[in-house]
């Protein structure tokens, strides 16, 4: 496929074979070699405006790219997360998250009501087929079915796959470098008053558009009543510096110390975002534990937390006497 990327690239655009793999090791190195020479001629192809027609094919977990359609995955399942119901004006729904693994790296599956009951016969630690395409996911690409995806169960066999646990090594904030996945002890100093609340479809999930005063799904078309997704952001400080930090979902349930329903239920009451917020225990201390990354419209690296938790005083003690 690399090589049927890199023709279609010469024919559109005249520059030699040389000069596109020097672009797809450029874009390598970019990336911190993350991603295949596919998956770097792939993007070097949609930076130029080139358009890439890809068949159905399988790939490895580590070839994906947001954007792909019509792909073929193998992969085992590393987890599959409970159901979780969500309820509107509209009806109700359910989602279903899974894990897979294969030899080069993990993504998410996302199953959507209806898509939940092609896994019936399929469990932990089996080989499954995917055919769908791939979004942008915040800690890893996400698998979705749409229309024409399948997820079936396959007698095909991988070779032994990376674990899907992530490791945080603990370090400190002035230590943390771009792409770094780390866990540090900080207090919340300050969370910002910006909108908090934003729509996404209840039935696929995805983030809505607006259109004038409709909210607008590219699946579903308009949306009357979204599900809404919270997301906070702020300001950690651990005595070593400060780096802003991001919270979505379920973590910023925890740092609001309600639902996303009851500070929306809130927000509607009280018209203002200062008074959802109010209650947060600026200046405690948390674990964080998450990704550093670079946001491009400031240019600045920003902590996106995939999990906070309290501060256990025991175990921190048996860290430092492990040290």
């Amino acid at each position: 496929m690399l090589h049927e990327i890199t023709e279609k690239i010469c024919a559109d655009s005249g520059l030699t074979p040389t000069e596109i793999m020097q672009r797809i090791e450029d874009k390598k190195a970019e990336l911190s070699d993350m991603i295949s020479d596919e998956g770097a001629a792939y993007i070097v192809a949609k930076e130029m405006g080139i358009k890439i027609t890809r068949k159905i094919e399988k790939l490895k977990i580590a070839s994906l790219i947001p954007g792909m359609q019509n792909v073929d995955i193998i992969g085992k399942i590393s987890r599959i997360f409970p159901v979780k119901e969500f309820h509107t004006e509209k009806g109700s729904g359910r989602v279903l998250t899974i894990i897979i693994a294969d030899e080069t790296g993990s993504a998410k599956i996302s199953l959507w009501n209806d898509e939940i009951e092609k896994i019936a016969e399929i469990s932990e630690g089996n080989i499954i087929n995917i055919h769908g395409f791939v979004r942008e996911g915040l800690n890893m690409n996400e698998i979705r079915l749409g229309r024409f995806g399948s997820i079936t169960k396959s007698d095909e066999e991988i070779a032994e796959t990376k674990e899907f646990i992530r490791k945080y090594e603990r370090k400190k904030i002035k230590e943390l470098g771009e792409r770094n996945y780390s866990e540090v002890r900080a207090a919340l100093l300050q969370v910002f008053e910006s909108n908090i609340f934003f729509e996404m479809c209840p039935d696929c999930g995805t983030r809505l558009k607006t259109d004038d005063a409709n909210f607008i799904c590219e699946t579903h078309g308009t949306i009357e009543n979204p599900e809404y997704i919270m997301l906070l952001s702020g300001i950690i400080d651990d005595g070593t510096e400060n780096m802003r930090i991001v919270f979505f979902r379920e973590n910023a349930e925890k740092i609001l110390g309600m639902t996303t329903r009851e500070a929306k239920r809130l927000f509607d009451i009280k018209k203002n975002i200062p008074a959802v917020i109010e209650k947060i225990r600026l200046g405690k201390e948390f674990i964080f534990s998450g990704k550093v990354q670079r946001n491009l419209l400031f240019d600045r690296l920003e902590f996106i937390a995939n999990d906070v938790k309290e501060v256990d005083i025991k175990n921190e003690i048996e860290m430092m006497t492990n040290a």
